[in-house]
């Protein structure tokens, strides 16, 4: 029994995949890309039309997917910039009235919506399951005799 505890605590131990360190840079990740934030504001006749907003924020480490950010709060508009594709760079509104430049940087390893989170919660409820299933049926085993 106290073999079957240790592993169950192992298991789960495992299936504990955050991270708690901090970012490297300030980012925002927007159509499954991911941009670094810079410290150049933009004046506001560069700034296009709205492409999308931060939908998680988050200041630790880990895989998040949609159009997330480690800089700014859910909710913070992405704008196109005015003659640059947003495949290159887009503007971030950082406050009412200032905007910065986000330049891109490559795909986001997170930015895949297949999280693979969910079969190692499944696999600890199977164990836990059969777990379950071996210790009742020894009990019973063991009481009849």
């Amino acid at each position: 029994m106290k073999k079957l505890a240790a592993v169950m605590l192992i298991l789960f131990g495992l299936m504990n995949g955050a991270a708690s360190a901090s970012w490297a840079y300030p980012f925002v990740v927007y159509d499954g890309g991911i941009y670094a934030v810079t410290t150049e504001t933009l004046s506001r006749d560069l700034i296009g039309k709205p492409i999308g907003k931060v939908t998680r924020y988050s200041d630790q480490e880990g895989t998040y997917h949609g159009n997330f950010s480690n800089q700014y709060p859910k909710g913070t508009v992405y704008y196109e910039i005015t003659g640059i594709g947003t495949e290159r760079q887009i503007a971030v509104q950082a406050d009412e009235k200032t905007y910065v430049r986000a330049v891109y940087q490559g795909p986001y390893a997170g930015g895949e919506e297949k999280s693979h989170t969910w079969w190692m919660y499944a696999a600890g409820a199977v164990v836990l399951a059969f777990a379950a299933v071996f210790v009742y049926y020894r009990r019973r085993n063991t009481h009849s005799v």
